[in-house]
Order: structure tokens, then C-alpha cells, then sequence
């Protein structure tokens, strides 16, 4: 009996010897796939003047000395003087001026006090 392409490529797949396994984790992949899929914020700063904020869900609180940005991962909280928003779109924002200090998670829902 004559078998077809895919029985001979099937029977010859199960005498091959596979791969050794890693059984070591790969934290850099994870932490790829995890910023792929959204779920945590992604932070850009360019200098202390300009700062791009990905992947939040809403604008909290906006202030010229404080900025709240909602995200699956809690409060992300920008301070500084000056701020305005440059851009905002679905699911990023770009804070501009003079940016001291940047939180995430903010602790408690409001932005640390000011030194």
C-alpha cells in the first residue's frame, strides 16, 4: 500500500530526536510580550522637559504642577511646573515642561508632595 506525502513526512517526524528543552526562563521575552500587550505603561522621558506616557486608560487629575494618568498598573503621577499636555490621543499623552519628578505606581492616588 502506497501512503501519501503527509503519512511518510508524519511517520518521519516521530523518529527525528527533538531539541533539548531549556528549562531556564526567559525574562527578557516576558517582559517583551507583557509591553506588547498593553497592560502596563510605558514611559518616555526626552530630557526633564518632555515625557511620553503609553498605554494609560484616562486622564486622572490635571494640573500646570501635576499630571494623573490612570493604568491597569495604578496611578502614574508626573510633577513638576509648567505642564501642559502636547498631545493627547486614545492611550498616550505628552506632558511638556518642566518635569521634576515622575511615580508609578502612585501611592495613595495623589502625587507626592513637593519638596
Amino acid at each position: 500500500m502506497k501512503h501519501s506525502g503527509f503519512v511518510r513526512r508524519a511517520r518521519a517526524a516521530e523518529h527525528r530526536p527533538r531539541p533539548p528543552r531549556h528549562d531556564r526562563a526567559y525574562p527578557e521575552a516576558l517582559e517583551w510580550a507583557e509591553d506588547m500587550t498593553g497592560r502596563c505603561p510605558r514611559i518616555t522621558a526626552v530630557g526633564g522637559h518632555s515625557l511620553l506616557v503609553e498605554n494609560h486608560t484616562g486622564i486622572e487629575a490635571f494640573t500646570d504642577s501635576r499630571v494623573l494618568l490612570n493604568s491597569r498598573a495604578g496611578l502614574v503621577c508626573a510633577t513638576g511646573s509648567g505642564l501642559t499636555l502636547s498631545c493627547a490621543r486614545a492611550g498616550a499623552v505628552i506632558i511638556r515642561g518642566d518635569i521634576r519628578r515622575v511615580e508609578l505606581p502612585c501611592t495613595g492616588g495623589d502625587a507626592p508632595d513637593e519638596e
